[in-house]
C-alpha cells in the first residue's frame, strides 16, 4: 500500500485472520462513503458507497450499494442491486437481489426471483 515492495492483503486479495479467533462485523451505512480498500478479517455488510476493492470473510450486499472495485470473501450474500465483479468460495444472490456482472465461484446459489446478467466461472478446488 506504501511502497515498501512487500505484498500484503489489499495487494493479493487475501482478507487478514481476525485476532483472537472473534470475528467482528462492520456496517457501511447508506450514509457513508468509504474512499480505499476495505481489508478484513471480519464481516462486512455494504450498503453505502465503496470506493476500493473489498477483502473480507462474509460480505452482505444490501439495499443499492455502490462499489467501484473488486469483491473478494468467503461468502458473498447479494440482497440488493449490484454491479460488479464477485470472485468468493460461495456467492448466494437472494430473492430480491438484482445484479450485472461477473462471478467468480466455488458454489453458486441463486434464489427463485433473482436477477442476473453477466458471466460465471467455476473455480477450480485447490484441494486444501
Amino acid at each position: 500500500m506504501f511502497g515498501n515492495g512487500k505484498s500484503g492483503p489489499a495487494e493479493t486479495g487475501a482478507a487478514p485472520k481476525p485476532a483472537g479467533g472473534k470475528v467482528q462485523h462492520s456496517i457501511v451505512t447508506r450514509e457513508l462513503t468509504v474512499t480505499g480498500d476495505i481489508v478484513t478479517g471480519g464481516d462486512l455488510t455494504v450498503e453505502g458507497a465503496v470506493h476500493g476493492s473489498i477483502a473480507c470473510r462474509t460480505l452482505t450486499l444490501g439495499g443499492t450499494p455502490d462499489i467501484k472495485g473488486d469483491v473478494r470473501a468467503e461468502t458473498v450474500r447479494v440482497c440488493g442491486a449490484f454491479s460488479g465483479t464477485i470472485a468468493a468460495k460461495e456467492v448466494h444472490l437472494v430473492k430480491s437481489a438484482v445484479m450485472s456482472g461477473d462471478i467468480a465461484y466455488k458454489t453458486l446459489i441463486i434464489d427463485e426471483g433473482a436477477s442476473f446478467e453477466g458471466k460465471v466461472k467455476r473455480m477450480k478446488d485447490t484441494g486444501a
